[in-house]
């Protein structure tokens, strides 16, 4: 029973707990699994259209990045005459890549063995940037970065892609705030509304939020573990 609707420009969050549903919409909406009910673009049924006329629509950015056994600049352009620096900027690795001793002609290596987690994460990101469709599917882009770079690339994405409406699949919360709606999905029920009114109306999702950016509750103080509280 979900419904909702976004339009260009906006970021939907999307959080379920294990096997509540985030890989089944993400499915559906690749058509890679049957639906009940209508799912539509601009009025026409997904179901509908021809599989060409879907990936023209449609970006999948994966949690488990597939990078190609090529050079830095050759994984992020694909061969466009585009400006390589300013995608690696957005995903915060243009010094990482200025310090490497080829730069952007550094080869990353069978499935990018040769970067950590983080760079390829990023580099996939700033390839998904480099290639914008319609609707951005974004499937735990940020799990293998600390919070403060999340937060940066976060910042940067509205700016890269003001036409495309992202829906950002994650297991972190913090940064759920700073969308236009979420998709909560739990016990077999789904609901889209906007953060402000989750953290009011929904006590699963405001725990789990306040458990994510609340210190006094997710880190016990000096004091209580001097006393043996903890």
């Amino acid at each position: 029973n979900l419904s909702f609707k976004a339009s260009p420009g906006q970021i939907i969050g999307v959080h379920s707990p294990v096997a509540c549903g985030k890989s089944s919409l993400r499915r559906i909406v690749l058509c890679e699994q049957p639906y009940l009910g209508s799912l539509t673009v601009n009025g026409t049924e997904f179901s509908a259209m021809q599989p060409d006329v879907r990936s023209a629509l449609i970006c999948y950015h994966g949690h488990e990045p597939e990078l190609l056994s090529d050079t830095i600049k050759n994984n992020v352009l694909l061969g466009d005459k585009k400006d390589l620096w300013k995608y690696l900027k957005a995903v915060c690795l243009e010094d990482e890549v200025g310090h490497m001793p080829q730069r952007e002609n550094t080869v990353t290596g069978e499935t990018g063995i040769r970067l950590s987690g983080g760079q390829q994460k990023r580099l996939a990101l700033a390839r998904t940037l480099a290639h914008p469709r319609p609707i951005l599917i974004l499937d735990d882009p940020f799990s293998a970065l600390d919070k403060t770079t999340e937060v940066e690339v976060f910042e940067h994405l509205r700016q890269m892609v003001p036409d495309s409406i992202i829906f950002l699949i994650s297991h972190r919360l913090y940064l759920f705030s700073e969308t236009d709606g979420v998709i909560w999905m739990d016990n077999g029920t789904a609901e889209f509304s906007s953060h402000k009114k989750l953290l009011k109306d929904n006590s699963a999702y405001r725990e789990l939020y306040q458990l994510q950016t609340d210190y006094s509750v997710a880190k016990p103080t000096e004091s209580a573990i001097e006393r043996g509280i903890c």
